[in-house]
């Protein structure tokens, strides 16, 4: 029985409140670029409600050594619960030179191995899921003395619109917490649905998933992406309010401190604009030619450039000059963006790095390999304040570091984001517990007995002691 139980026994950070009124289930992917935004909107939702933040067991720890887990809960309003779903790995995609351009203007077509890596994580998930969400109290008789079954209603469930669960199964609302920006969106829902004897697409799970959401919630600006709401709609078919709480800027506890402060000290060495920041992102692996071409590119500039390298180092990357250049496995990425020496930020276009870009009014110069990061790329090339690479890196980091427009236009949009972090995000927020709590007295003044309306209601949880 026990390898059976293994997918329903989760850990806990924290204790489960279940004297909240309204409860809602937050289930992320597992990978950083998922879990961070709906890890931020769960600590947001909890400062109104009861949130449940589900995520893959193994990712816990990361996510609690790079601080984003919070230290204290002392109302006890967020939960974070792991889903034993074999999820072990960090998922990265290691590209070919082959797969790789500069003037690149369309995504890179991953190849076999790496839909497979994609689709054994989003199938693992799936399975554990599925089984969660119709296992049957009979299958729980021999549960092991060690844990606690607790039950709570489950006023609302937030998931990516491409995790791997059927959504036509639940009797609850089902907001989808969209990837990126409204554009990204529009595109993922144009392409031309995957054959069946194909490995599924991002897209393709997307497009299933749509059509049962009872509301949208984006991590962008409505100013930004007022221009495709229409067009979303008309392709979707959905017309579910869409709520822009963006931008979710998400906040470590820096857990690292001393590392932090080694850094901030060598950028207060630093003049102010002269430092380019160079990051790729988590998830994709360059090959060593493409990072010898951003060495060399860069070898006149001062630079910190957040890298991991599974081998050693190139050679371009072995003779750097301290005082001006830095390599490291790990940096405190927002407090790098916040300083003032940051002259432009040389990114892979991921929309978490693109809204601390805009929050903190530095220009970016963009290299987009895959997925969303091209309509990323051209959401900020459109508001003046990003720049794509083309054929010659190194004129394009002579273009940035010389051009004085992009970060002129960059402190222009970061005014905007500000604002709409300190007044929409918060009343969307608002907005979100309020249609929860108005669902749920809805359902009251039917006479209905609210935790007996529906099994989908209830989250079975068997806690470790």
């Amino acid at each position: 029985m026990m390898p059976y139980l293994s997918l329903f026994i989760v850990l806990i950070f924290c204790s489960l409140s279940i004297e909240n009124n309204n409860h809602i289930l937050i289930i992320a992917l597992p990978t950083i670029s998922h879990m961070l935004p709906s890890l931020e909107l769960a600590k947001q939702l909890s400062t109104h409600c009861h949130v449940i933040y589900l995520i893959s067991a193994n990712k816990i720890k990361e996510l609690e050594s790079k601080g984003f887990i919070p230290i204290s809960n002392a109302n006890r309003t967020l939960d974070i619960v792991g889903l034993i779903d074999g999820n072990d790995d960090l998922l990265e995609f290691e590209l070919q030179d082959s797969q790789i351009k500069l003037n690149n203007t369309t995504m890179i077509s991953p190849d076999n191995r790496q839909k497979l890596i994609f689709n054994n994580v989003i199938n693992r998930m799936g399975i554990a899921l599925n089984q969660l969400f119709h296992s049957n109290q009979n299958q729980f008789s021999l549960q092991p003395l060690t844990t606690q079954h607790i039950s709570l209603p489950i006023d609302m469930i937030i998931i990516r619109p491409f995790t791997p669960i059927s959504l036509s199964q639940f009797s609850i609302p089902i907001h989808l917490f969209l990837p990126s920006n409204l554009r990204g969106v529009v595109n993922y829902i144009r392409n031309p649905k995957t054959d069946v004897n194909e490995r599924k697409e991002f897209y393709d799970y997307i497009r299933e998933n749509i059509p049962y959401a009872t509301g949208f919630i984006c991590n962008s600006l409505k100013e930004f992406d007022e221009k495709y709401i229409e067009e979303f709609y008309q392709l979707s078919g959905n017309l579910a309010p869409i709520r822009f709480i963006g931008p979710i800027i998400f906040n470590s506890q820096q857990s690292m401190e001393s590392k932090t402060k080694e850094i901030i000290d060598w950028l207060d060495k630093q003049p102010v604009a002269s430092v380019i920041y160079i990051a790729f992102g988590s998830i994709i692996r360059l090959p060593p030619y493409t990072i010898d071409s951003v060495a060399h590119a860069v070898s006149n500039y001062s630079f910190i450039w957040s890298l991991k390298i599974k081998t050693s180092f190139p050679s371009s990357l072995m003779n750097l000059d301290s005082n001006r250049q830095l390599v490291l496995e790990w940096v405190p990425q927002r407090a790098i963006l916040s300083h003032p020496s940051i002259s432009f930020f040389f990114s892979h276009g991921g929309w978490n790095s693109l809204l601390e870009s805009m929050f903190h009014g530095k220009a970016l110069l963009v290299w987009p390999f895959v997925a969303d990061q091209f309509d990323n790329a051209l959401q900020l090339i459109d508001m003046g304040m990003a720049c794509q690479v083309s054929d010659n890196l190194q004129t394009n980091i002579e273009h940035m570091s010389n051009n004085n427009s992009y970060s002129s236009k960059a402190k222009e949009i970061q005014q905007i984001v500000i604002k709409a972090q300190e007044k929409t995000s918060k009343e969307q927020i608002i907005d979100i517990v309020q249609l929860m709590s108005n669902n749920r007295k809805n359902m009251m003044n039917f006479n209905l007995i609210y935790n007996s309306i529906s099994r989908c209601y209830f989250l079975r949880i068997y806690t470790i002691k």
